[in-house]
């Protein structure tokens, strides 16, 4: 990111130590928004870093993914760029693992993650907790059954400690070069690690016979781990790897801070919450088609997701020289863009886009302009299992309202903390009471 983005794209001047990086760290929406403003939908951030607004743009870059730009920089390989060996071979983990989060492959797993689901949800009973600690874990248990036949404690631990290592190091913001000697980066790593010394046995062993396959009708329909097994050739083991393990870490961070956000608005909107009662206590069906099964419970996830986008800013690194917006922006540009502000911003929404308002999604027609909902990106890149996300947060709002009380007292002073990487309330507390 040596090169500096041309001059003709305006934004904050003085670099990286200039006032306004003390702006954005008190209030990072609220500074973005304001460039925005008095910049424009393309605007210069820093030396290096240029942020993009408009949804057609952030369309345009996230469907050049791979060929133009990569997903930003790992900072604990010191910031350089995938080779083009890696990103084939990442997708080629991708396009393996993407038969079993298609729509028509969840219904034969729902009923076991809705059971793990519900089965963290009533072991919270009586007791206050913090959502933002307890969601990462609630969130592998629930994935996990797509993955494996059967409960694998040692992969759980070993998957949150190499996913609390990574939010570690992005809260750090570490940006050393990859041959510096680093704590963070070996503890990165070493976790990372444990999770490919938990997974190889499991990929090692030999399958079980026919029936693993995600189109199969056994108790192990749907597996990750039987979908690799029953591949007509034998899968390199990085690509297996990658299929099963680090897909799964990808998608804690999304799933566990909408999880919370989830409870959160729960107790702040307890009209939507007794209607999602009155239609989970009568539904038929969920377990084949959570959304037409629940369709006010599925639009309220889809507005808690407008609101609190827990990936609330993403970004590519230009890896060639692109133009955006009539503006050229050279390569090694991070160009990063914010589903935060675009959730917000009136001029891409039907109806007005600060009011909570899950009824929004309910008539057929799309609430607004193309590209501007981006709660799981989009693109070569975008996330695979957006689907059965929505799916764990309709099931979770349907268990709570019908089997549980939630209590979350002093709302007013919950605010929201945009981290590096996720979106996720500060200072809540939950009860969860059975009825």
């Amino acid at each position: 990111m040596s090169q500096r983005v041309k001059e003709t794209i305006p934004g904050p001047r003085g670099g990286i130590l200039a006032r306004h990086l003390t702006a954005y760290e008190a209030d990072p929406a609220g500074f973005l928004d304001d460039c925005r403003r008095r910049y424009g939908d393309v605007f210069r951030f820093d030396t290096g870093v240029v942020v993009v607004t408009d949804p057609e743009l952030v369309t345009e870059v996230l469907a050049r993914t791979n060929r133009d730009s990569v997903p930003n920089a790992n900072p604990l390989q010191g910031g350089r760029f995938p080779t083009a060996e890696q990103t084939r071979r990442w997708m080629d983990a991708r396009q393996l693992a993407a038969p079993i989060f298609r729509s028509a492959a969840l219904p034969g797993r729902l009923p076991v993650v809705r059971a793990a689901l519900a089965a963290d949800l009533d072991a919270l009973d009586g007791a206050w907790f913090d959502p933002a600690e307890e969601c990462w874990a609630i969130c592998v248990r629930a994935l996990l059954p797509l993955y494996l036949p059967d409960e694998s404690p040692a992969l759980v631990d070993a998957v949150l400690g190499s996913f609390d290592a990574a939010r570690g190091a992005a809260e750090a913001a570490v940006r050393v070069p990859s041959w510096m000697p680093s704590r963070l980066r070996r503890r990165v790593r070493d976790a990372d690690q444990r999770v490919r010394d938990t997974l190889s046995p499991m990929l090692e062993a030999p399958a079980e016979g026919p029936g693993e396959g995600p189109d199969e009708g056994s108790a192990r329909t749907g597996t990750m781990l039987g979908h690799i097994r029953a591949q007509p050739d034998a899968v390199p083991a990085d690509i297996a790897m990658g299929a099963m393990g680090f897909t799964l870490l990808g998608a804690i961070g999304t799933m566990g801070a909408a999880w919370c956000w989830i409870l959160y608005h729960l107790a702040a909107h307890p009209d939507a919450a007794r209607r999602i009662r009155a239609e989970a206590g009568t539904a038929t069906g969920v377990d084949d088609d959570p959304a037409r099964a629940l369709p006010y419970t599925w639009a309220f996830a889809q507005e808690v997701l407008r609101v609190r986008p827990p990936a609330w800013l993403l970004g590519r690194d230009a890896v060639t020289a692109v133009t955006l917006g009539g503006f050229e922006v050279p390569a090694g540009t991070a160009v990063m863009f914010s589903p935060y502000l675009m959730h917000h911003d009136e001029r891409w929404w039907a109806d007005d886009p600060h009011r909570f308002a899950p009824e929004r999604w309910l008539d057929g027609a799309r609430p607004h302009a193309p590209g501007a909902y981006l709660p799981f990106a989009s693109g070569p890149r975008g996330c695979l299992g957006s689907h059965l996300g929505l799916a764990v947060l309709a099931l979770t709002a349907a268990h709570i309202t019908t089997r549980q009380e939630l209590d979350v007292p002093e709302l007013e002073s919950i605010t929201t903390y945009f981290g590096p990487s996720t979106l996720t309330p500060s200072g809540m507390r939950a009860r969860l009471t059975a009825r």
